[in-house]
C-alpha cells in the first residue's frame, strides 16, 4: 500500500512537469497529445493525474519535444536538452519542420542557413 502511494505521488509530480512542458511550449493539450500518439482525452487524464505516463510516453515526449528525461522524471537539470525554446510561432514551425527532415536533408538545410548567414554578414546586416 505504501509503495502504491509513493508511486502515485511520483506520477503526479511527473504529470505536473508534463503540463509545465506543454505550457512552456504554448500549445494546447490536443496538439501536444497528437504528436505523442494520444487522444486529447487520454492526455488530459494524464495531466490531471487520473492516469500515469508510460515509459513509452515519457520516451516519446523527450524525443519529440527535446525534453531532458532526467528533468521529467526527477526534476533535476534543465527542462529542455537544447536549453533554447522557440521564441515565436515562426521559430516553432521552423523547428517542427526541421525535426521531420531526414539526417541528409537536415545537413543540407544547415549548410544553406550558414551560407545565408555569411551573405547577410558580408553585406553588413
Amino acid at each position: 500500500m505504501n509503495d502504491y502511494r509513493f508511486s502515485n505521488n511520483l506520477s503526479k509530480v511527473i504529470n505536473d512537469r508534463l503540463k509545465e512542458i506543454r505550457k512552456s511550449l504554448k500549445i494546447n493539450q490536443s496538439e501536444f497529445a497528437s504528436k505523442i500518439g494520444l487522444a486529447q482525452s487520454s492526455y488530459s487524464q494524464i495531466e490531471t493525474g487520473e492516469n500515469s505516463l508510460t515509459d513509452q510516453n515519457i520516451k516519446l515526449v523527450c524525443l519529440i519535444y527535446d525534453v531532458n528525461e532526467s528533468w521529467l522524471r526527477s526534476g533535476k537539470g534543465e527542462m529542455f536538452n537544447n536549453k533554447t525554446k522557440p521564441k515565436d510561432e515562426d521559430e516553432k514551425r521552423l523547428l517542427d519542420m526541421f525535426r521531420c527532415l531526414s539526417p541528409e536533408m537536415k545537413e543540407f538545410v544547415l549548410k544553406k542557413i550558414k551560407e545565408c548567414l555569411r551573405l547577410d554578414n558580408s553585406f553588413g546586416n
